[in-house]
């Protein structure tokens, strides 16, 4: 008995964290695309949430997989490198690692600290 509950725990919590990423994804979709209809310097912003589709989309499918914890944080830290060096990349380039470093960061502190924010 002790041991079906604490594997429906482990469900509702992996269903918990899939809706996370699906409803947090949604929302750059529609922010993407509302700055993409202003243009102009929205052009920026509409860079940053579609860079965000990506790594929501393998965050999905990583979602159940054990060690998806350490991919997350790998994934962050690849980003975080790829950033150090502000003075070889344009805008678009920035405005693209900071969105896809923005979800693995997210995802990987929703991981491990599920709590750190209630919803």
């Amino acid at each position: 008995m002790e041991f079906d509950r604490l594997f429906e725990s482990v469900i509702d919590k992996t269903k918990e964290f899939v809706e996370f990423i699906i409803k947090r994804a949604a929302g750059a979709e529609k922010i993407q695309k509302m700055t993409e209809k202003k243009g102009g310097y929205s052009t920026l912003t509409a860079i940053h949430y579609a860079a965000k589709a990506k790594p929501y989309a393998e965050s999905e499918r990583w979602a159940e997989k054990e060690g998806r914890d350490a991919h997350f944080k790998a994934k962050a830290k690849a980003v975080y490198d790829k950033l150090s060096d502000l003075d070889s990349l344009s805008q678009k380039q920035f405005q693209s690692l900071m969105g896809e470093m923005e979800v693995w960061g997210e995802v990987y502190i929703r991981s491990v600290k599920p709590n750190s924010i209630n919803l």
